[in-house]
């Protein structure tokens, strides 16, 4: 993963049973638990990376291989190596023809939460940032690996409704942000970040959430330490909204 989000990476992780001619098509599965699929590229002359990929489409979800395969109505080979141009067509369909449908996470029912699987879709996630303070994280380094940290929590939790209570949220934390949350005692990852914001000056509840005037992209998980606004909001725009009474204030 970490070498998909940075092509300059050292890592060069990935099996191609035969050479590459320009003009093939590449799908990308993870030996994640369960496997999953992540890409589909086209091979050309040249690029950053060892294949010379010039276009490239990402399965955000991360679907496992068996959905995908549920999808495609064939079976994903095991084995890196060239297949016939009739299975081919039948894999790359579903990237054409219903993309959005990988974007379920009903895709993932049925499986354990907190799996590889589970922490390579939080690090595409993050696109390199940590959850906690932004930062984005180093992938060009060839210790890339030892300065990620990946905190997985139960499935679908990323897909908490506002008014609903969340216990845990998934994150890829930096190695300042993983060390701050160890040594604080911190034993899930939603108190770590509601650490960063100030207590309710009324009830001194600690989980107060960052207000935001905007509405929430489509189908983008709110994380639980933020409240969009929406569009229209009359003075006084609060800054601060308190998770446990509803007290709002300025920042």
């Amino acid at each position: 993963m970490i070498a998909h989000l940075e092509p300059r990476s050292p890592y060069r992780p990935w099996f191609i049973g035969e050479d590459i001619r320009n003009g093939d098509v590449l799908i990308t599965v993870l030996d994640t638990d369960p496997r999953t699929v992540l890409c589909m590229e086209v091979a050309g002359s040249s690029s950053l990376d060892a294949a010379g990929v010039t276009e490239s489409w990402t399965l955000t979800a991360l679907p496992s291989v068996a959905a995908f395969e549920a999808h495609a109505g064939v079976a994903v080979p095991t084995a890196a190596g060239r297949v016939d141009d009739a299975i081919a067509g039948r894999l790359t369909t579903p990237f054409f023809t219903n993309p959005a449908s990988f974007d379920d996470p009903f895709t993932r029912r049925g499986e354990a939460s907190h799996t590889t699987a589970a922490a390579a879709r939080m690090l595409l996630k993050s696109a390199g940032k940590c959850t906690a303070c932004g930062q984005a994280i180093n992938l060009r380094r060839s210790t890339a690996r030892d300065h990620i940290h990946i905190h997985t929590a139960e499935n679908d939790v990323d897909h908490w409704a506002n008014h609903e209570s969340a216990h845990d949220w998934p994150a890829t934390l930096c190695g300042r942000c993983q060390t701050a949350m160890t040594e604080g005692g911190f034993s899930n990852f939603l108190d770590y970040r509601f650490s960063f914001h100030p207590s309710c000056p009324l009830c001194a509840a600690s989980q107060t959430r960052s207000a935001s005037i905007g509405m929430p992209n489509p189908g983008e998980p709110v994380p639980p330490w933020t409240v969009p606004l929406g569009c229209i909001v009359t003075d006084p725009v609060p800054g601060w909204i308190c998770g446990g009474c509803g007290y709002r204030w300025a920042t």
